[in-house]
């Protein structure tokens, strides 16, 4: 068993989970030397930028050569990226583990994650594509300040700010568009210059990041919610698993609506009303996974016996409720 991580970035505990499941799985990663992954996995090497057009032949050809089962990216981009050129994994037996393009362009884009929010009937916070559709609402009393200002297909809090006032609005709206065409999410957003940027409803919530898991035929099989205590760059610093019953009927209306193989990570807002709130979707494992993983969840363990024909454990998803999982960083030295 061949499995290839790509994107891995700074998540080499990843790598961990997946070699501690099997001696038999090999372990493949890429793109960028200067990560962790890159000295825990089996094998590694460079490949060209996820925009290069040359990005797709280099990983069809290494997959040849290394007889790669399976694919999972761990950054959203390249999931787009992977997606639009899946048949020519499938085509010598590489299997993509994510959701179907249509899936992953929803996930990629915040705008879209708010009209599908829409069309299937799930409660998701106020969104706008202008400072002149938002001010509408403002003055209409159907929005309130505070606002969220945020890129349109941003990641780990690139752009995101929150205002209290229409002069915060207009400021922190150009500063916001100014730092994505400053960034990597300049490729994302070349083809909506106007509209890069989104103005949403602030909500006085809980956060919670669920992992949905779907079989690799895309049918249901459970859900694990974690409550994210604390926050660092956007991701889950501080972790508590809770229990999945008030989040089941949400997640097999998003696993049906998404047919996603795999894990899809899904954040919640639980408002005042206690209502559970759509805020985003990524056809990944997570920055909040590890507080599944720590608590007794084993995915990787899962998704390598998926791949070798055989059916769910559910064992592999039990966990403890009550548990914190937090993050720790360590220095490393490169030489």
């Amino acid at each position: 068993m061949n499995i290839l991580l790509t994107s891995v970035g700074r998540r080499g505990y990843i790598v961990d989970y997946f070699k501690q499941v099997s001696k038999d799985a090999k372990i493949h990663v890429c793109n960028s030397v200067f990560t962790i992954a890159f000295r825990k996995a089996d094998f590694s090497f460079i490949a060209p930028n996820i925009y290069d057009n040359d990005y797709i032949d280099s990983l069809v050809e290494y997959c040849k050569k290394h007889k790669i089962d399976a694919i999972m990216s761990l950054f959203d981009i390249d999931l787009v990226v992977l997606g639009s050129s899946e048949k020519r994994f499938e085509e010598i037996g590489v299997n993509l583990v994510h959701a179907p393009l249509k899936t992953l362009k929803i996930c990629n884009d915040k705008w879209l994650t708010f009209k599908f929010a829409q069309e299937i009937n799930i409660a998701t916070p106020k969104t706008y594509l202008s400072i002149e559709d938002a001010l509408k609402e403002i003055e209409s009393k159907r929005v309130y300040y505070p606002l969220i200002i945020k890129p349109r297909f941003g990641m780990g809090s690139i752009g995101l700010y929150v205002v209290d006032n229409r002069e915060e609005l207009q400021v922190l709206y150009n500063k916001c568009k100014n730092e994505v065409f400053n960034s990597y999410l300049k490729y994302e957003s070349a083809d909506f210059k106007e509209e890069s940027v989104l103005i949403q409803e602030f909500k006085k919530s809980k956060e919670y990041g669920l992992d949905i898991i779907n079989d690799l035929n895309g049918n249901f099989v459970t859900v694990i919610p974690k409550e994210k205590v604390e926050m660092r760059s956007g991701e889950t610093d501080l972790g508590l698993t809770v229990d999945n019953a008030r989040f089941i009927e949400l997640a097999k209306k998003l696993s049906q609506a998404t047919k996603h193989k795999g894990i899809l990570s899904v954040d919640i807002l639980a408002d005042e009303a206690d209502t559970l709130n759509l805020l985003e979707m990524n056809c990944r494992i997570s920055g909040h996974y590890p507080v599944a993983h720590c608590a007794g969840v084993n995915y990787p363990k899962q998704l390598i016996e998926w791949l070798n024909k055989k059916e769910t454990n559910l064992e592999n998803f039990e966990y403890k409720r009550g548990v914190y999982v937090t993050k720790e960083l360590l220095p490393v030295v490169w030489q």
